[in-house]
Parts: C-alpha cells; sequence; structure tokens
C-alpha cells in the first residue's frame, strides 16, 4: 500500500510540470519581427487616355468607347476575337503547354514545403520499443555472481517546441507566402502563354493578309508587264517599260516568298506552344476578325492588383519581411516540451502491472551565448533581402501602370490610324486603276504606272499591318491588366484580385493559427 508521503511525491512532478506548461504557452502569444504592411508605390489613381489633344476623337472611337464602357470582359477575353481556330488553339495551349505543367509542379513543392514549415506547430509523437538481453560478470556485480537479464520496454515519446517569440508561425507566414507566390506566378504564366498563343496567332493571320495583298498586286502587275511586253512589240514603247515591270514583280514575289516563311514559323511556334507540333492552320485574314471592345477613359490603377506577376511579388515581399521574424527569433532561447510514458520490465507477463509504467516529463531550453556574429549576419541579410524584395516589388508596380499606359495608348491611336490608312488604300487603289488605264491609253509613261503601283501595295500593306497591330494592342492590354476590365472595375470598384484567390488556394496548405 502506497503511504501518503508516495503519493506526494508522484504529483509534486506533475503540478510543476503542469505550472511550466502555463507558464510557456502564457509567453507564446509574442511574435517578433516586423508585421506586413503594404508599400505606398504612390501611383496616379487612373490612367489617361494619353495626349487627347492632337486627335479628335471620330465616331468609331467614340463608338468603341461606349460598347466598352457596356462590356464585361471575362478571364477567356481572347474568345473577344470571335475565332474558332483561337479558341481551339488556347483550349490545346493551357492543357499542353510545358511551361503550364512546370509551373503547376512548382505549386505543389510550395505546398509541401509549406506542409513542413506548419509541422512544428503540433507535437511529435512516435512509439519507442525494445526487449535487450544483458549479461554481467561475477566481477561486475555486488554479489559477485554473474546475472543475465531480459529487460523489455514500450513507450509513447512527444516533444514539442513552445513557440514564445513566433519563429514557427513567421516560418509558416513566410512558406504561405511562397504558396501564394507559387500560384501567382503559375497564374503569370498562364497569362504569358494566353498572350503569347494570341499574339501568334494573330501574327499568322496578319501574315495570311498581306499574302492576299501581295499576290494580288502579283496579278496587277503581271497584267501590266503583259501591257509593257505587248506595247513593245507594237513598237510603242522601248525595252526600258519591260524591264521595269519584270523588276516590279519580281519585288513583289519576293515579298510573297518571305511572308510564307514568316507564316510557315509562326505556325511551327504556335505547335510547340500548343504541344501539338503537327497543326496545321488553314488561311484566315485578321481583317475579318473583330477588334474587342476599347477601355472606357479613366481605368483605377487598382486594377494592377489583376496582375499576378504584381501579385507574385507581393507575395515574395512578405515571405521576406516574416523571415526578418524567423531570424529575430534565432537571437532568444528556445523552449521545449519532452514526455514518456510506457512500461517497462524484465518480465512480458507484469508488463500490464502498476509497477511497470514508467513516465517522464520535462521543459528544456536552449539559449545562445556566442555565435561568432551568425545569428547577427542572418538578421542583417534578412533585412537586407526584404528591401531588395521591396525593391522588386516597387518595380514590377510601375512596370505593370507603364504597359498599362503604353498598351491604352496604342489601343487608341491605332483606332485612328486605321481610319486614316482605309481612306488611303481606297484612293490609291482608284489612282492605280486610273495609272494603268492611261498607260494602257498612250497617255502616261509607265514610271507613273510603277508610282502608283507602289504606292497601293504600300498602303494596302500598311493597312494589314497597322491592323495586326490594333489586335495586338488590344492582346497587350488584356495581359498587362491581368486579363481584362470589368463594368464595375471601370466604374472605380476594385474587382476579386489573383492575390486573393492565390491566398485562398495557398491556405489549404498550412496550419497557422492566430496570433
Amino acid at each position: 500500500m502506497r503511504s501518503p508521503l508516495d503519493l506526494k511525491r508522484r504529483a509534486t512532478p506533475s503540478r510543476l510540470t503542469l505550472s511550466a506548461l502555463a507558464l510557456s504557452l502564457g509567453l507564446a502569444g509574442c511574435t517578433l519581427g516586423p508585421d506586413y504592411v503594404r508599400p505606398d508605390t504612390q501611383l496616379p489613381a487612373d490612367y489617361r487616355p494619353g495626349n487627347v489633344s492632337a486627335t479628335q476623337p471620330t465616331p468609331a472611337d467614340q463608338a468603341a468607347t461606349a460598347a466598352a464602357e457596356r462590356a464585361l470582359v471575362r478571364q477567356d477575353w481572347w474568345t473577344l476575337f470571335d475565332d474558332a481556330k483561337l479558341n481551339d488553339l488556347m483550349e490545346q495551349a493551357l492543357r499542353n503547354n510545358a511551361d503550364m505543367a512546370i509551373a503547376l509542379a512548382r505549386i505543389a513543392q510550395a505546398e509541401a514545403l509549406a506542409a513542413q514549415a506548419g509541422a512544428p506547430l503540433y507535437p511529435t509523437l512516435g512509439v519507442n520499443a525494445g526487449i535487450v538481453r544483458a549479461s554481467s560478470g561475477a566481477q561486475a556485480t555486488v554479489q559477485g555472481v554473474a546475472v543475465q537479464a531480459n529487460t523489455s520496454q514500450a513507450a509513447i515519446a512527444t516533444s514539442y517546441e513552445i513557440d514564445v517569440w513566433g519563429r514557427v508561425r513567421r516560418g509558416i507566414e513566410s512558406a504561405g507566402a511562397i504558396v501564394n507566390a507559387s500560384v501567382n506566378d503559375q497564374a503569370a504564366v498562364r497569362l504569358t502563354v494566353e498572350g503569347l498563343v494570341a499574339s501568334t496567332y494573330l501574327r499568322l493571320r496578319s501574315q495570311d493578309a498581306q499574302i492576299d495583298v501581295l499576290r494580288d498586286s502579283i496579278r496587277t502587275r503581271e497584267h501590266t508587264t503583259r501591257i509593257a511586253q505587248a506595247k513593245l512589240e507594237g513598237g510603242l514603247v522601248s525595252p526600258i517599260d519591260v524591264n521595269q515591270a519584270t523588276a516590279s514583280l519580281a519585288a513583289a514575289q519576293a515579298g510573297l516568298s518571305e511572308n510564307i516563311r514568316q507564316r510557315d514559323v509562326a505556325q511551327n511556334l504556335l505547335g510547340v506552344l500548343t504541344g501539338n507540333l503537327e497543326v496545321v492552320i488553314a488561311p484566315g485574314d485578321v481583317r475579318k476578325l473583330p477588334v474587342p471592345p476599347v477601355p472606357p477613359p479613366g481605368l483605377p490603377s487598382t486594377l494592377l492588383e489583376s496582375r499576378p506577376d504584381i501579385a507574385k511579388a507581393e507575395q515574395d515581399l512578405v515571405a521576406a519581411n516574416a523571415r526578418i521574424g524567423v531570424a529575430t527569433a534565432n537571437l532568444f532561447p528556445v523552449f521545449s516540451l519532452t514526455g514518456l510514458l510506457g512500461v517497462q520490465t524484465i518480465d512480458l507477463s507484469q508488463a500490464i502491472s502498476p509497477q511497470s509504467t514508467i513516465w517522464q516529463a520535462g521543459l528544456g531550453m536552449v539559449a545562445p551565448i556566442f555565435a561568432g556574429g551568425l545569428l547577427q549576419g542572418r538578421l542583417d541579410y534578412a533585412r537586407a533581402q526584404q528591401q531588395e524584395v521591396l525593391g522588386i516589388y516597387i518595380k514590377v508596380v510601375r512596370n505593370g501602370f507603364g504597359e498599362v499606359s503604353d498598351a491604352l495608348v496604342n489601343v487608341r491611336q491605332t483606332l485612328t490610324t486605321e481610319g486614316y490608312l482605309s481612306t488611303q488604300v481606297a484612293a490609291s487603289t482608284k489612282a492605280q486603276e486610273f495609272a494603268i488605264m492611261r498607260y494602257e491609253a498612250g497617255y502616261v509613261d509607265f514610271l507613273t504606272v510603277l508610282q502608283e503601283q507602289r504606292t497601293t501595295n504600300d498602303a494596302r500593306l500598311a493597312y494589314v499591318i497597322n491592323r495586326a497591330a490594333r489586335l495586338q494592342s488590344a492582346v497587350d492590354l488584356f495581359k498587362a491588366l491581368g486579363g481584362g476590365w470589368t463594368a464595375t472595375a471601370a466604374s472605380g470598384s476594385n474587382p476579386p484580385s489573383v492575390q486573393a484567390q492565390a491566398q485562398a488556394q495557398g491556405a489549404t496548405a498550412l496550419s497557422d493559427k492566430p496570433k
């Protein structure tokens, strides 16, 4: 029978352990290091339409702006080009592109690291078990008798680091931000792939239109060459006219060959982007593609929050900021709890006896005293790294604002330019027709015909190139805005940001708790 003194002795360690645990948990509310605050990048409140005093808005410009104010641009912005082939290529690229697969793998890596960072919030639990047979010789025992014994032990052991200074929580904060950065990086890769597929496809369609223009120019020049040859045979002109016509025809044929080469290169690139290396795209015409709506004036600069590269840069800054807290906490002592509960006996039949029970509970502390400047150096490095990442974040934000501003200017000015080029094409085409008729009738020399042919060809090519540039500027704007704008965003309300989506996805990999 146990005496009251034995019971008191057994109870005393338990009370001390609970008291120490309560004290340690009370200290665990402290979190060292700076809390993250989004830096002020000092951007203008909204985007300006550029130098509006240079040209007055045309009716087409006003109509496009009115359409944009009613528009709701979805994340699948490429569907606004209303091209089934582009939609199919985009679907293949998003499904098969190698860069997309790489980015998804990086997210999985970051989530795994985040899970590791969150593990110290919970105690470790393990089982220790073993059977030992030992022999002691007669000279090694007090009784002078050799002893052989079997010892069996089985115990559950646990240990737990008390996060007094917030080192673990700051580590989880950093790891969570890295997960969010990876998610945003994948979104940035996706947006880049989308933009590259759309741009390459538009370039291919531009080549198709230029090929069509050059073939029409070749037919016209073949016709004038035949006229010059007939006049030469009739003694009405010198061989100079025929040679000039032949040279002009050869120049157009060389231009056609170069455009065919560029189209094939664009088609090959689309094969690489979509993972379909045998892709064949039938001829089309960039002039037949609808132009997406022009965004209304006064888009708020807060639309930059939808850009995944900016959201990634901010999450990198959050992670760097949290690492300062980790480095700061490393300067302070680490407290840990350990415990063990099990049985130990020399006779397995007595394993379930109360006298075989063993237990252990302890509170430990490891405090740095001297490390040769190692810990302070790590803290200084974390602070310097945070300043570097801060600079990167500000740079990305400012570059993003500049890209949106450039894209807005390009969208509006290519629209204005298209109106002038359309007038030039119509006038030069009529002038070319008149010049050929007058040359055939003998009223003008062949140089006049050549000049009008060059002017018409250049005007039609310029129109096609500008139309492609107008569509490309729309792609650039969608990319610069992180996928487009919405009617609510245009009125000044903030859209759901990619950053918020990333944080929601990244949170599933964490085990963080309120501070």
